[in-house]
């Protein structure tokens, strides 16, 4: 019984240090909130061509 609570505690410790480890990171560069503010970004103008395809027809054989 006494062996089966020191494994529990070590356990508990283990992932006690690892949990730290894993939010270390977070809360040096915590995570921002997004914005409902849309984003407006600068497109190209459309560019539309000036004269339109040449279309042949091909007659078939009978």
């Amino acid at each position: 019984m006494k062996s089966l609570i020191i494994n529990l505690t070590n356990t508990i410790r283990i992932l006690y240090v690892l949990v730290i480890y894993l939010l270390i990171p977070y809360f040096k560069n915590p995570i921002k909130p997004r914005t409902n503010k849309p984003i407006s970004k600068p497109y190209r103008k459309i560019e539309v061509d000036t004269e339109l395809p040449i279309i042949e027809t091909i007659e078939v054989p009978n």
